[in-house]
Parts: structure tokens; sequence; C-alpha cells
């Protein structure tokens, strides 16, 4: 057994008082490294603030995905390009698969139809009839934004389909054609600016300045060209005719706080042509990422999509992700996504210095599907008690996660502060923080939700801070958020250790990309997908053998690798659990012996087939 030296001081904890807000820097505070300066200390010269500033506060934002294609509802029924009678379906979990005839899209979503299903322009430009918009509301948006605890909103004034949202002087394909004109003055764009800056949320405009399918000369496969493209030539045209234009009248017109391009621009001219526009337009509007494919054109923030690599350093990032598996409105997909899970994302953006920009789908008329609204007012409500964890947060000091959840950071007057999102409470009526090495006395904890709670909090020698005397209930819907103030500096050093002879690499506590965690309501798990790593950061204080052994659950037998560094390696058999990804149980992966110190454990699997559900790894001293 390891030997635990605990300190003897013990110590009720006390409450934390609202404190006000200040602006933080933004900075990289990395293990061991000298932690971020207050706000004081920044830029004391000129005490100018960064355009930046405002968006890193905010770290939650709402996308809307709206056009013509929210009016085929990701099902389109007619002739094709080729001229031959199709029955299309977007991606969905709801597809009518009995009827053979039809055709389900390979999944670039419901606003990709015209693409997916090869629709010819003058087809697909009858649709626009059917967009009226005439349950849209902008105020119920904003309150709906307000609701979830987004700080901004971004609209789809152009997607690849080429249909503006606004009366543009440069084409006809535009509001002006649809009913929806007739309801908004021949513009969805202003109302929707004003009702978001009235609530003091700011406003962004995202725009698809390449791609285009309906307009000649767009970049890219063109379905009206039987997915051939234009000239270089034909290409120049388009961006002098229609993209540039564009361009200076949304800016001249909404005054955009974010500028959110997409689309696929491998030509320089057209990138400096571009980003001049917006920078003599402005100096503070803020652009993605997605200007053009060439690496000096990397924006104000990156825009990883979906997922995000937790391995990655960015210096500014935000994950657009949807609420189901479509971006437009899709009426087969009711995929939708958990609160938690929606949480959960959030709060590892946030770790690593990021925001989240989550998507709505509005219907043809304007509505917003009614989960989605569900799922925004509950990560909302968690949001709004926890608020202090969320916004004016930086990167986190802990590049790995604590066992049960991702931690945000924060400085308010000086003070730092971690923040410990707890998504798995084990019942055990104890909590471990491995790695933060302050005594009982430099800290003071709270819960939030729950500020009169009284606890014990002790020193454990080489591990960290151990809590005691902790309901065996969970304390908090979603997720329960620990706010760990640090009275001095903070003493990190991040890593799972062993308790007790074992060391256990929870889920929640991997540092990981292109994955989902799932079983929220029971343990939390991992879907693993063959090839997909997981790391941990682990301290090895005694030497010798440890025995791992994998809680998991899968329908084919497969390999699990772990690889330690320093070229130690060790593989193991996994085999299909009775009840397939219903059943969970311990599977031994094998033995290796480690000497002590520090380890960077990097975990992939190779299957049969499909894919498994992680719990837990466990590392046993024997």
């Amino acid at each position: 057994m390891v030997n635990l030296k605990r300190q003897k001081h013990q110590n009720k904890i006390l409450i934390l008082l609202p404190t006000l807000w200040t602006i933080i820097c933004c900075t990289d505070p990395l293990v061991e490294r000298p932690f971020p300066p207050a706000s004081s200390d920044i830029d004391s010269t000129t005490n100018a603030l960064s355009k930046m500033d405002w968006w890193n506060d905010a770290r939650y934002g709402m996308f809307i995905h709206y056009g013509i294609y929210s009016a085929l509802a990701g099902e389109y029924i007619g002739k094709n390009t080729d001229g031959v009678f199709v029955h299309f379906q977007s991606l969905g979990n709801q597809n009518n698969h009995e009827v053979d005839s039809i055709k389900i899209g390979p999944g670039a979503g419901a606003e990709w139809i015209l693409y997916e299903a090869s629709i010819p322009r003058d087809s697909y430009r009858k649709y626009a009839s059917k967009f009226t918009a005439e349950k849209f509301d902008p105020k119920a948006i904003v309150s709906l934004a307000q609701k979830a605890g987004m700080k901004y909103i971004i609209l789809t004034a152009k997607h690849h389909e080429g249909f503006c949202l606004w009366n543009s002087d440069v084409t006809q394909w535009n509001i002006s054609q649809s009913p929806a004109g007739s309801h908004w003055n021949n513009d969805l764009i202003a109302p929707l600016a004003k009702a978001a800056r009235d609530a003091g949320l700011k406003f962004g405009i995202y725009f698809s300045h390449t791609r285009d399918w309906m307009h000649p000369g767009g970049i890219g496969a063109i379905p009206e060209l039987g997915m051939k493209e234009y000239s270089y030539a034909e290409n120049q045209e388009y961006m002098e005719t229609y993209t540039y234009p564009m361009i200076s009248e949304l800016l001249n017109r909404y005054h955009p706080d974010i500028f959110w391009w997409d689309s696929v621009n491998p030509y320089e001219e057209f990138a400096i042509r571009c980003n001049s526009l917006i920078t003599n337009s402005s100096s503070t509007i803020i652009q993605s990422d997605r200007l053009s494919t060439l690496p000096s054109y990397k924006g104000d923030f990156a825009t990883p999509e979906q997922s995000m690599d937790e391995e990655t350093e960015y210096d500014n990032m935000e994950l657009c992700m949807t609420m189901n598996n479509s971006w437009g409105y899709n009426q087969f997909d009711t995929t939708w996504k958990r609160p938690e899970y929606v949480l959960w994302c959030l709060l590892r953006a946030e770790k690593l210095g990021g925001n989240l920009l989550l998507n709505i789908g509005p219907r043809a008329d304007g509505t917003i599907p009614e989960k989605c609204q569900e799922i925004l007012e509950t990560v909302g409500d968690w949001i709004h008690t926890n608020a202090e964890g969320v916004y004016e947060t930086r990167k986190s000091p802990f590049r790995f996660n604590l066992p049960y959840g991702p931690t945000t950071w924060r400085k308010i007057s000086n003070i730092q502060h971690l923040y410990y999102h707890i998504f798995y409470w084990d019942g055990s009526g104890e909590l471990w923080l491995p790695g933060i090495m302050n005594a009982p006395d430099e800290v003071e904890l709270s819960f939030p939700a729950n500020p009169q709670m009284a606890f014990q909090v002790e020193a454990v020698d080489g591990i960290g801070l151990h809590l005691t005397g902790l309901p065996r209930a969970k304390i908090s819907d979603l997720c329960t958020m620990l706010n760990i103030k640090f009275k001095s500096e903070p003493n990190l050093k991040e890593g799972s250790r062993e308790i007790d002879h074992t060391i256990h690499l929870d889920a929640l506590g991997a540092q990981i990309s292109e994955v989902v965690i799932d079983d929220f309501d029971t343990k939390p798990c991992i879907n693993w997908y063959s090839g997909k790593r997981l790391n941990y950061q682990i301290r090895i204080i005694n030497g010798g053998v440890y025995k791992i052994n994998t809680l998991l659950a899968g329908f084919y037998p497969g390999e699990i690798t772990f690889d330690f560094g320093k070229g130690i390696t060790l593989t193991g058999n996994n085999q299909a659990t009775p009840g397939g990804f219903s059943c969970f149980e311990w599977q031994y992966m094998g033995n290796v012996y480690l000497t002590p110190g520090e380890y960077n454990l990097s975990i992939t699997n190779k299957q049969t087939d499909s894919w498994l559900k992680i719990r837990e790894f466990k590392m046993e001293l024997q």
C-alpha cells in the first residue's frame, strides 16, 4: 500500500461571496510555467484593449444556418442535373428506408442538398417560394440566445447556395425573390442585428465568399456543370462581380463585429482583396480563419468543426458545432446532442482558451425546433448558475483533464481561480484533486450551486488535495462545478497518481480529439473508434509492475496499445462483451514495469470492426 503522508491540518471550507468580473489577459499557461499575469500587467504603456478581448470573455455564441435549404428540410423530389428523376433525403436517423428508390445523402448536411442531390439551378430557385420566414422572430431568437447564456450571434448571410438574406444590388438571387422579403422588407439581417445589439449581444455575419453553386464562376465543383469547375478567369470574374461588392454591402449596411468566412479559396490575390475590404472598413472586425487555404491568412481565430484536438496549442479558437448532425434544418435528423455533452464541449473549448459556437437551424417559416430550444435552455440554466467559471476564462494551466472533467481558469481581482467541472458524481463521499499541491490553508473551495455545503480538505503528499464529507448523491444537474481559489500562488504538478495501489484513468480525464463522451446517466464513457488516440499524463511515485485492466463494452474483438514513451509499450487484446455496448466488463490487458517518473501515456485501439465504449483504464501496482 502506498505511504500516504497526510497533513494534519483540516479545515471547513469557506463560502465564496459573489465577485465582480474583471477583464483578464489572454495567455497560454502550462503546467509548472508562470501563471497568467493580471490584466493590469498587460500593455501597461497604452492600457489599450485588444479587439479580441470581448470575444475571449464571451466564450459562447449562437450560429444560425438559414436559407432556401431550410425550405427543402432535407428532401428533394424531382430531376437532377442529368435529367434523372430522384427522391433524395439528407442523412438523418429518421429516413424512410422502406422505399428503395430513396437515395440517402452521404452526410454533408441538409444545407448541402443542392450539391448532394445535384439539383438543377432552375428547380432549386422554385423553392424560394416556400421560404416564408413568417414566424421568424429576431427578438425571440435573441431571447433564446440569452437564456442559453450566449453572448454573440452569427447568421449565414449567404451560404454555398448563393442565396442572400438581404436585397443585394448585385444579384436577384436574394430575399426579394421569396415571401420572406415581403414579411421583412427584403432584409432578414438588419432586424436580427438590431435585436442582438439592443440586448447587448455582439453580431456577426457568415459569408461563403468563393463557393457558390448558383452563380456563374463560383470556385469548386458545380452540380450544374456535372461537378466540373469553372476556369480561373471565370473565378476571377465571379469575385469581381459578386463577392467583393457583396462584402462591401454587408460591411456598409450591418457593421458586423465578426466576419465569419467560409469556403475554399486557394488564390492569394482573392484573399488579399477580401481581407483589405474588412481592414479598410474597420480595425475592430474579427475574422475567422477560413478566408483562404494559404497559411498566411489564419484570421483571428481557428475554427475546428464538430470536434477539436486537445493536443493543439491554439492562440484563439472557436469550436463550431451542430445540435444534431445537420447545420440547416433537416426533418429526418433527430439525433439531438444531450445537454451534458453540449456543456462538456463548451467547457473543453474553454479549457483550451476557446469558445463554442453552437448552431441552430430554423425551419423555413423561421421557427426553431422545439428540442433545440429545450437543450439550449437546459444548458443555459446551468451556465447562469455557474457563470463565474464560464465567462472571462482563459486557457487552463491543466492541459489534461482532472478525473471527472475539464478545468477552466480565471483571475478575479488578481486572485487565481481554477474551476473543476465534475460530470460524474461517484457516490463515494470523497473527491481527489490530483496535481493541486497547495496546503489546505492556501486554498479556498466552494461549490457555487451549493454554497452552504460543509466538508473537509486535506493535502496528501505526492498526490494533491483530498475532499471528504461530501454527499453521496449528485448535488447538481448536468455538472457540478468546484471553485478552487488560490490564496497564494498555485502549486500545480499535473498528472494522475497512484491512490491506494491504483491509478484510475477515467474516460472524462482523457485528453482527446474526434471522439464522443456518452452515457452521462451512468458513468460516462468514450465512444472510441480505431486509430483515435487517448492521452493521459501519469506520475509514477512507486516503481514496479502494474497490471492494466480496461472497463469496456463492444461487439467485436481487437487490440489496445498503451505507449508510455521512453520505449515502453504494451498491447493487450480486448474481447466482445455479452450484449455488446449494453454490457461493460473489466478485461485484462497485460502487465508493464514502470520506474518512478512522469509519463505521457498514449492509448490507441485497432478493432476487427465497429468501435468500443471505454469507461476507465486501471493500473494496479502488484
